[in-house]
């Protein structure tokens, strides 16, 4: 039996989510413990999502999880080198199109700084790279603590309307996957810190990024072999239904399924299926997991270059888009984003492939080969409140919560939070033996 090797003081965990931060906390537990990992979906990996597409059908590409980096991602590059999965360097690079193309640049290179010739006799173009330069430089001294906005953090900055409107909030929106109407209410400490851990506050450089040769689908396969091996139970396709605690013993009902008893309950889900599926959520808990909010992002992968900046010069890894005049479009309260995923991931330049979040333009429909809804959280101040009493009360019921939402809500804040679970509960488990 896979279990018989576990110490005396084993306990039987359930993990409820089978994305990054559920697959994490079971690999962390498993060689201690018995885990249960269910996951609702037919598969595990979450936003770790590889399709195959292209000219031929058989070019992976993944539309959700894309690329990390060594310095800001170190537990998912440890666990890459665990499970010796292949990984190819990428390009990360900014750009924007505005007025159906009126005003564009690139930040993938020098010749993308001015792919518009006309921005070399426009001042207001060079003012808005003098205020990037400004902005790096004093906002890691301006931001202060956690309660100042973005809106209320340029205003003291004193930067002009072209900084704010066609290069922060655009690049903003495209990190968060959130329009740039909502943006100017983010919490300033937490763009600056990202900014900075990203190397984009500096005139170094960024860090070199990398991307999971064979799509991220990839290190998915390896991790859930690990699982396997280790022993965890994996239920696909099994949604649960409710989660109650009684006598601090949480127990469960999946679909169809009869209740069943566990030590500790793991949530790895986000905060509104977590609130959905606690039957028993306290006041503290019910205020505190409805306060996370979350934006749907429509993703399609394509292969259409209509998406893209109308000048070549200005093509970029990233790159937002806005509408003719200014005028929003059908989805004006969702970013219009289009990953050129040629650039991101080794895929040859004549089989032209991109990723395109909530495009107000037609796609062609022929050129198109996958789509699908993502969720991803909206950082309010009163978002990150309710993280740091969420994070301060983990653990009470017998109940953990982990998630990208957690953090920043990328994929090494999912499984930084699942090791935040891991190593409180551990300790939880020292303090009982002692």
């Amino acid at each position: 039996m896979p279990f018989e090797t576990k110490g005396p003081a084993t306990r039987r965990i359930a993990v409820i989510g089978g994305g990054i931060s559920g697959m994490a906390a079971a690999h962390l537990l498993a060689r201690d413990h018995q885990v249960v990992l269910i996951e609702a979906e037919p598969r595990l990996g979450g936003h770790a999502r590889t399709v195959l597409a292209g000219k031929r059908g058989d070019q992976p590409v993944d539309t959700g999880f894309i690329v990390f980096n060594e310095v800001n991602y170190p537990h998912l590059t440890q666990l890459f080198r665990d499970l010796d999965v292949p990984t190819a360097p990428s390009s990360m690079s900014f750009g924007a199109s505005i007025g159906g193309g009126r005003f564009e640049y690139g930040f993938r290179n020098w010749q993308g700084l001015f792919a518009q010739k006309s921005n070399l006799a426009d001042p207001r173009y060079y003012a808005m790279l003098r205020d990037i330069l400004r902005f790096n430089r004093e906002a890691e001294r301006l931001a202060g603590d956690g309660s100042m906005s973005i809106r209320e953090f340029l205003d003291l900055l004193g930067t002009g309307d072209w900084f704010r409107d066609r290069y922060l909030l655009p690049l903003s929106g495209a990190i968060w996957s959130t329009p740039c109407q909502g943006i100017l209410d983010f919490p300033a400490r937490a763009m600056i810190d990202f900014f900075r851990n990203h190397a984009l506050l500096g005139v170094t450089g960024q860090h070199q990024w990398r991307t999971v040769r064979g799509g991220s689908v990839e290190y998915v396969r390896r991790l859930q072999g690990a699982l396997e091996r280790a022993g965890v139970d994996l239920r696909l396709g099994t949604p649960v239904e409710a989660v109650l605690r009684e006598a601090g013993m949480p127990r469960l009902r999946c679909r169809g399924g009869e209740w069943e008893m566990f030590d500790e309950v793991i949530f790895a889900t986000h905060s509104d299926v977590t609130l959905r599926l606690l039957a028993d959520a306290d006041a503290a808990e019910a205020r505190d997991l409805a306060a996370i909010r979350y934006q749907p992002n429509d993703v399609v992968l394509h292969s259409d270059p209509a998406m893209m900046p109308r000048r070549k010069g200005a093509w970029a890894s990233w790159v937002y888009v806005e509408q003719a005049g200014g005028k929003p479009g059908p989805r004006a309260d969702r970013i219009d984003l289009t990953y050129w995923m040629n650039s991101l991931q080794p895929i040859p330049m004549e089989d032209p492939l991109f990723v395109t979040l909530n495009a107000n333009a037609r796609i062609r429909e022929d050129l198109i080969h996958d789509q699908v809804t993502f969720h991803h959280p909206v950082y309010t101040l009163e978002a990150l409140a309710a993280q740091q009493r969420l994070r301060a009360g983990n653990g009470a019921r017998a109940t953990w919560f982990c998630g990208a939402w957690m953090r920043n809500g990328f994929h090494e804040d999912g499984f930084a939070s699942a090791v935040d679970v891991v190593e409180r509960l551990r300790a939880d488990e020292r303090a009982i033996a002692a």
